[in-house]
């Protein structure tokens, strides 16, 4: 089957059909589609992505109203007969734009709009994070940084992946991506007033951190329920909007970020990541996962309640070596930890990752608390 033949069975679907999701599904999963992908004229494939993108987007829009419910967010969502097709869409997707380093139409920003300063505001291993104004309203932009390497190809094409991800994905404790410019390559992300967990908590020290614990645990269900794994969980990347509520932010990019030779890596600068990484990683012996987000999700918790980061004020060396001998931060002083709260922590931190709990069921304990 030509690749022309596949692209006119995708026309031929009925959108407004019951049976789209199914007849979506089984097309994408179709042999001869997977043949011809490679074999797609460059017309073809610009035409895909955008069918693709907006298939997305439309199933995205069922999703808005269910975050209100709290708890019910991944009933809802799992009772819907377009995830199924939603996963599958988005994951072809995401191959395509990395394979062939396009992104849809609408993840594109004019530079020209773009108005940054001069010097950033802040700065880690996978780029540069400047304030700036995109049609008169503050925007976050941040500048990746990509070093000469024969990996470059793979980085940027899981940059592309990543950025396909990011932009649709819809919840209130997920910093939204605006767009994407490629002469710099910056991704373009909603300014969050509160700025990042720890600032915000030193210049609120009367908030409700429980409720901070649970918007950000809410965040991380809804990622992993999408099958993404943040990679990099910490107060630096959870922003707090003019609200008061967590957002997380730079998911993927911390996976990105350990392509050696193209994009330096905040894994290997001890200074940042260590204090919050799972041992199985520390130690080598394990991949970024659903259960150390968890891990990095109890830290979290510590920063949280401290407002300090955790092992404070002990070297990252110093943490890492603890983590890795199976030692813990010790218990906070906060009024808001219970018994229950600080032996739910203490699960999420257990050294064995098949002994910690999802964090749907974390969500689910917070939320009774």
């Amino acid at each position: 089957m030509s690749s022309t033949e596949i692209v006119q069975q995708f026309k031929q679907l009925n959108r407004s059909s019951p049976q789209f999701p199914d007849q979506l599904t089984s097309l994408l999963y179709k042999k001869e589609y997977r043949e011809c992908i490679p074999n797609l004229k460059d017309e073809e494939v610009v035409w895909l992505i955008e069918y693709l993108d907006d298939v997305c987007l439309s199933v995205l829009l069922v999703f808005l109203s269910c975050f209100p419910h709290r708890t019910q967010i991944l009933d809802t969502l799992q009772a819907d007969p377009s995830i199924p097709a939603f996963r599958r869409c988005l994951r072809e997707l995401r191959r395509i734009c990395g394979a062939r380093e396009q992104l849809p139409k609408s993840y594109m920003l004019e530079s020209s709009l773009l108005i940054s300063g001069e010097r950033p505001v802040a700065s880690g291993g996978s780029g540069d994070v400047y304030e700036g104004s995109l049609n008169g309203s503050k925007v976050c932009v941040k500048r990746l940084r990509i070093y000469a390497g024969e990996r470059i190809p793979v980085a940027k094409e899981t940059l592309h992946r990543e950025a396909v991800m990011w932009k649709r994905l819809t919840h209130p404790n997920i910093v939204p991506l605006l767009g994407v410019t490629l002469e710099p390559l910056q991704l373009i992300s909603v300014w969050m007033s509160g700025g990042e967990l720890r600032e915000y908590i030193t210049h609120h020290p009367g908030t409700d951190r429980l409720r901070l614990v649970f918007g950000v645990a809410s965040g991380l269900t809804y990622l992993h329920f999408r099958n993404i794994i943040h990679g990099d969980l910490k107060g630096p990347n959870v922003l707090v909007d003019d609200t008061g509520s967590p957002r997380i932010t730079d998911f993927g990019l911390a996976i990105v970020a350990q392509i050696q030779d193209s994009i330096r890596s905040f894994q290997g600068d001890s200074g940042h990541t260590a204090r919050w990484t799972a041992p199985e990683i520390l130690g080598g012996n394990g991949r970024h996962s659903k259960e150390a987000d968890v891990f990095s999700f109890a830290m979290t918790m510590v920063e949280v309640f401290t407002g300090q980061v955790p092992f404070h004020p002990n070297s990252p060396h110093a943490a890492m070596l603890a983590i890795l001998n199976k030692k813990r931060p010790q218990r906070p002083n906060h009024p808001q930890i219970t018994v229950e709260l600080w032996t739910l922590m203490e699960s999420c931190w257990d050294h064995d990752p098949h002994h910690r709990p999802e964090i749907s069921t974390v969500l689910k304990t917070l939320g009774d608390s």
